[in-house]
């Protein structure tokens, strides 16, 4: 495994599934290739955004440490934001049509990641301005490529 944080090559499949206010749900699924590495006590998980998502040309990075999860992602579209269950964390989502401040209120937050791959498990509500725009569930799947 490589110092400079290039990581081991692995299979990352995303699953993300939002119920909104009136309990109607979407989900996107996907599978990418990205790297995987550990650094100062933490697991990074790096890749590529999908067209499914509406986010093509950003990267997502989660940075996997024992009490919380970030997220944050570069490119098209910007944003960070910080999973701790039961603490709600706000963050600045830019996009190419504008720019929204976003908070989260993680329900659960949890990770069996090591280097060799795992899970991330994340539900949290999504704030969007002052509006509740639903609940979300994202599960990512980590298998060596």
């Amino acid at each position: 495994m490589s110092k400079e944080g290039k990581g081991k090559k692995v299979l990352i499949t995303v699953n993300t599934i939002q119920t909104n206010e009136l309990g109607e749900r979407d989900s996107i699924n996907f599978q990418t290739i990205g790297s995987l590495y550990s650094k100062n006590q933490a697991i990074y998980l790096i890749y590529d955004e999908s067209v499914l998502t509406g986010m093509a040309g950003s990267t997502t990075s989660l940075k996997v440490e024992p009490e919380k999860i970030t997220l944050s992602r570069m490119g098209n579209s910007q944003l960070k934001h910080t999973f701790e269950a039961g603490v709600v964390n706000s963050g600045t989502y830019v996009t190419p049509y504008g720019t929204m401040t976003t908070k989260v209120l993680p329900s659960k937050v949890a990770a069996d990641l090591t280097e060799n791959g795992g899970s991330i498990n994340l539900e949290y509500e999504l704030i969007v301005g002052k509006d509740k725009i639903g609940v979300n569930e994202l599960l990512i799947t980590v298998k060596e490529a």
